[in-house]
């Protein structure tokens, strides 16, 4: 099983909960679409505001082949796109386990 979760700072200029929104929206609705997906879940911080990041999505794989399957996905591309409008800060980490 490969884990993969990536959090990002909303803009200052926009309001946290309507991007956290937005961000949910995106990619919980690639759920259905791209068949390598086990879980996701898109989570909002709820500690430390101004020293955690803002939001997150926690998603889990079979395999490699099908972490690569999501990010190369064109939905997947088209959503990355928007959200990265949105955000000024991002991480990611993947793990197997």
């Amino acid at each position: 099983m490969i884990h993969h979760v990536v959090s990002w700072t909303v803009r200052e200029d926009l309001d946290r909960v309507e991007v956290t929104t937005r961000i949910r929206e995106l990619l919980t609705g690639l759920v259905g679409t791209i068949g390598s997906i086990r879980s996701l879940e898109v989570v909002e911080n709820v500690a430390y505001p101004g020293k955690n990041q803002d939001v997150a999505v926690v998603a889990t794989f079979d395999d490699l082949a099908g972490l690569d399957e999501y990010q190369f996905h064109p939905e997947h591309q088209a959503a990355a796109a928007q959200i990265r409008e949105l955000v000024t800060g991002r991480a990611a980490i993947d793990w197997e386990g």
